[in-house]
């Protein structure tokens, strides 16, 4: 199997259209929770589970599960897939909330729409929806990583409020709060799929792993797009980070290379992210430093780890589609 750059959506589409069946199922265990909500959250949540994002992380789970030596269980694949994507959901409602976010997916946020108390609880409901998904599976310790994940994707959104503002961020206490708010969920569903797929226990900790640094990579090209580096038809707002105050991956690789003086004053520019031109003026700075192309080199060392973990899984075409997906990764606009 040799990568192939080729469109990360493209690609995903691709890896869709590959597991197609399994993520139809998906969208139906998603609205049912919806039908099945009461009177007053049922309506709500027709119109959040309406808001597709791309799908990737049941994407990837789908293709892991099929990557065994026999076809997996559809519906424990959907239910499993749907837990991860409401899951997914649950944060990005609280997240928007958090960060002030007033669109997401092209569309008016939860709290903009609805206002903050109800989305804070819709938010909750989603969550707890999430879980009950996957209460009912016979391998009892998939609820436990479903559990697990939300617990991380939760101090990592503390952490990062916790650390916000600190322009002495170490890269260890970085790479800790991407690994939890965003690298977590997508190694949890690497990991589903593995069990799924029928693995062994050596293998599935390897699916994990490999989910781990693949979601590490999404989060620091994620870092990369909201200063607009590579993006574009971005589904949400740019410099959403700079704004709150978030110091990631390009500023940390541009206060490692700058000297005193520089870094005095790139932390009055960051104070003031908000101010017109400042933002330009920030990006100016970084790109003179080759700081975001050491990001993105970054992110790619981590693809290329996940790829030498995808090489050890059976040779079908399901691989070959994660293979793709991996190797387009660092260059998508959005």
């Amino acid at each position: 199997m040799s990568p192939t750059k080729a469109d990360f959506q493209v690609v995903l589409g691709q890896a869709r259209g590959l597991v197609q069946e399994q993520l139809e199922l998906t969208e139906q265990v998603i609205m049912q929770v919806a039908e099945n909500a009461p009177a007053g959250i049922s309506d709500r949540l027709v119109s959040l589970f309406g808001r597709k994002g791309k799908r990737i992380r049941s994407t990837l789970l789908c293709l892991i599960a099929n990557c065994g030596e026999t076809a997996p269980d559809k519906d424990r694949v959907a239910h499993a897939c749907a837990s991860v994507e409401l899951l997914h959901l649950a944060s990005l409602v609280h997240d928007d909330i958090i960060d002030g976010t007033e669109v997401r997916r092209g569309k008016m946020t939860a709290h903009k729409e609805w206002g903050t108390q109800v989305a804070v609880l819709m938010g909750d409901y989603v969550l707890s929806q999430s879980m009950r998904c996957v209460i009912d599976e016979t391998a009892r310790n998939v609820p436990v990583i479903i559990s697990d994940a939300a617990d991380k994707l939760i101090v990592g959104e503390i952490m990062e409020l916790d650390h916000c503002g600190e322009m002495t961020l170490s890269r260890a206490m970085y790479n800790e709060i991407i690994d939890r708010k965003t690298a977590a969920l997508i190694e949890a569903a690497s990991r589903l799929g593995g069990i799924m797929a029928g693995f062994d226990e050596s293998l599935v900790d390897e699916c994990a792993k490999m989910g781990a640094h693949f979601g590490l990579a999404f989060q620091i090209i994620d870092d990369l797009l909201d200063y607009g580096y590579g993006s574009k038809n971005l589904d949400k707002a740019k410099f959403t980070d700079l704004s709150n105050g978030l110091i990631t991956l390009p500023l940390l690789y541009y206060f490692e290379d700058c000297n005193a003086e520089e870094r005095g004053e790139m932390e009055a520019f960051i104070r003031r992210a908000s101010e017109e031109g400042v933002a330009a003026e920030i990006i100016a700075r970084l790109n003179a430093k080759k700081s975001f192309d050491k990001a993105k080199t970054e992110a790619q060392e981590h693809l290329e780890r996940a790829l030498e973990i995808a090489e050890k899984f059976p040779k079908n075409k399901f691989t070959e589609e994660i293979v793709a997906m991996f190797s387009s990764m660092s260059d998508r606009g959005n």
